[in-house]
């Protein structure tokens, strides 16, 4: 076998690991059916571990900060100097895919793993992390895991709760998380040399233009806005069209004008109106 050809079974074999691996994953959620994994839930805690584990045997040392982040840390060959960050997130939507979020952490890992096989260092550390909120499926506030990394986690989060009453603090404190010390979580600028993720593709851009990869220059911000629409209820053969306050018909009204101003701004601008 040729160098070439060894390389090119090492690349496959690699990315076999990455799938069988986010097969795993897939299999720890709160229904067998479909994928639904969501912040501090006792799913998510096993994923931690799932990941934990890997990120050990890549010759990682690893931990859990006080969010519930989990993060390893592959040492360089300069000690003490900025690491450079890969990961993705670990928590999903309600069915959700296998390879949101969970794909940039394992390849991570295999990169990590990779080095560690052949006893090679950067000479920065690498540093994993499985974020453990993106998505706000729980608590309806989105980005936990990066928000306490980057040290601006509002503490009136605490207070808000999911779908059955608990509280952020309260889901903390049954994972054995402390919310007084979410601040520990923080890192500081100076130990990140930079940050890197690979993400699968969320639109049809790159598909349709037959392209493997995409690099990706900007992250659009992103903005929620919860609305209510106020109406008056009246009998519907009735009362006169010029009487009538439809919440519905203005509703309907404004999400088409959402519409029209987000394709009239252009660039990439996106708006999106649900339930």
């Amino acid at each position: 076998m040729s160098s070439a050809q060894r390389q090119q079974a090492e690349i496959q074999q690699a990315a076999a690991r990455v799938m069988a691996r986010a097969d795993e994953l897939a299999a720890i959620s709160e229904t067998p059916d479909v994928l639904t994994r969501v912040y501090l839930s006792p799913q998510h805690l096993a994923a931690n571990q799932r990941a934990a584990l890997w990120m050990t045997q890549a010759g990682m040392t690893v931990w859990q900060d006080s969010v519930g982040n989990i993060c390893g840390r592959y040492e360089g060959e300069q000690e003490g100097a900025p690491a450079i960050l890969l990961g993705s997130h670990l928590d999903t939507v309600r069915n959700a895919g296998r390879y949101d979020g969970m794909l940039g952490v394992l390849t991570a890992i295999e990169v990590v793993d990779s080095l560690h096989r052949q006893g090679r260092r950067l000479k920065k550390a690498i540093e994993i992390v499985g974020f453990c909120d993106e998505e706000g499926t729980r608590f309806g506030i989105t980005l936990l895991g990066s928000r306490g990394l980057t040290g601006t986690w509002p503490e009136s989060w605490l207070a808000q709760t999911d779908a059955d009453g608990v509280s952020v603090a309260q889901a903390m404190v049954l994972a054995g998380l402390d919310p007084a010390r979410i601040h520990l979580a923080a890192r500081r600028q100076e130990e990140i040399a930079a940050y890197l993720e690979l993400h699968i593709e969320q639109g049809p851009c790159l598909e349709q233009e037959g392209l493997a990869l995409g690099v990706v220059e900007a992250i659009n911000g992103a903005r929620r806005l919860n609305c209510r629409f106020t109406g008056e209820a009246g009998h519907a053969g009735t009362v006169p069209m010029s009487h009538r306050k439809d919440a519905l018909a203005a509703a309907a009204e404004w999400m088409v004008r959402v519409e029209t101003l987000t394709r009239e701004q252009g660039g990439n601008r996106v708006a999106t109106v649900g339930t």
